[in-house]
């Protein structure tokens, strides 16, 4: 267990960032958690986070400017367009969120087994090999100023060994704001103003000394669409998705978002991607007064054992009423029990 205390400490970060924010919450399937203190030995159960949902955290965002209170304000208020039948919430949410990309380069890594002294590899106690994270270095010839190569006293050049690095290109997702339209049974749109919240979810098992495979459901969040909400829809979108691997391998799944469109057309969504690890919030169709189940899908799980992931809402047109893992997810992980 010892040569296992860094890699432990360091999944744990997932949780712990969570629990630090949050202390002990209530929203939870397997009740009351705390940041435990630092210590110098871990024992195994130890490193469990109960599936833990917490709400009305807020944001950091702020929508300060209402949607005129009349049609006439409406035409007037900057990019807002009721002519068309439709309106957004409010003018500093009337832009569609276009996807981003950034290029970072990190170092190379690699997995190699794990070995003793001997040079025999280290088994865990199921009997399966071990293996760790390790920088990738490749050694290269050394130069003088000029360019000439070092040699040693026998005349043969000298190396070092350097990092290997990689290049990453980081997508985030376009994100649509809520489109309205104009309803009798529903309200106005005109004085109708969004507030965004989050859910966030975490987990944490390291008891098993691995990670979890699981596909389909994943999450689960149940809201009641509020009785005076404009018919329109509504985006439910993964704004953070932090999951790791026993191994200290940090995974940053494909996002596929999605809604709960009131009394209007569910708009189609994309399809998870053949290969690539993906999460998908799957769109519902509602009426006002409804309670609806939005499930966040999971497909080409690579393995995991602890995440946090935050899950961003309209709580002016949704309250949420209950939140819980998706029957794999429970089956495989949450009811795990080490041996």
């Amino acid at each position: 267990m010892k040569h296992n205390f860094k890699k432990i400490l360091t999944v744990c970060l997932i949780a712990s960032l969570a629990v630090t924010a949050f202390g002990c919450s209530s929203n939870s399937e397997g009740g009351n958690s705390e940041a435990a203190a630092p210590q110098e030995t871990i024992s195994l159960d130890q490193t469990k986070q109960p599936l833990t949902f917490v709400h009305d955290v807020g944001t950091g965002e702020e929508v300060t400017e209402e949607v005129g209170e009349s049609a006439e304000g409406a035409e007037n208020a900057e990019g807002s367009d009721v002519s068309g039948g439709a309106a957004t919430t409010a003018a500093g949410n009337n832009t569609e969120k276009t996807a981003t990309t950034s290029v970072a380069v990190v170092p190379a890594t690699e997995y190699v087994k794990v070995t003793d002294d001997k040079g025999q590899p280290v088994t865990d106690a199921k009997g399966q090999e071990q293996t760790e994270v390790v920088t990738v270095t490749e050694y290269v010839a050394v130069t003088e100023a000029g360019g000439q190569p070092v040699t040693d006293a026998a005349g043969q050049p000298q190396t070092e060994a350097v990092p290997v690095t990689e290049t990453v290109v980081v997508t985030e997702p376009a994100e649509n704001p809520a489109t309205l339209k104009p309803t009798e049974a529903g309200g106005n749109t005109s004085s109708y103003t969004p507030s965004y919240d989050l859910c966030k979810a975490y987990w944490l098992d390291m008891s098993q000394e691995g990670d979890f495979l699981f596909e389909g459901e994943f999450l689960i969040i149940e809201f009641e669409v509020n009785k005076d909400i404009p018919d329109g829809s509504y985006p439910i979108t993964i704004e953070k998705a932090d999951i790791a691997s026993w191994e200290v391998k940090a995974y940053h799944p494909e996002i596929i978002n999605g809604e709960v469109a009131v009394n209007t057309e569910v708009q189609k969504q994309a399809d998870f991607p053949a290969d690539d690890f993906a999460l998908k919030v799957n769109s519902v169709s509602a009426k006002q007064g409804d309670t609806v189940k939005v499930a966040v899908d999971l497909k080409n799980n690579p393995g995991f054992c602890g995440f946090v992931i935050d899950i961003k809402y309209d709580k002016s047109a949704m309250t949420i009423v209950d939140t819980y893992g998706g029957e794999n997810f429970v089956n495989t992980a949450v009811n795990y029990v080490a041996q």
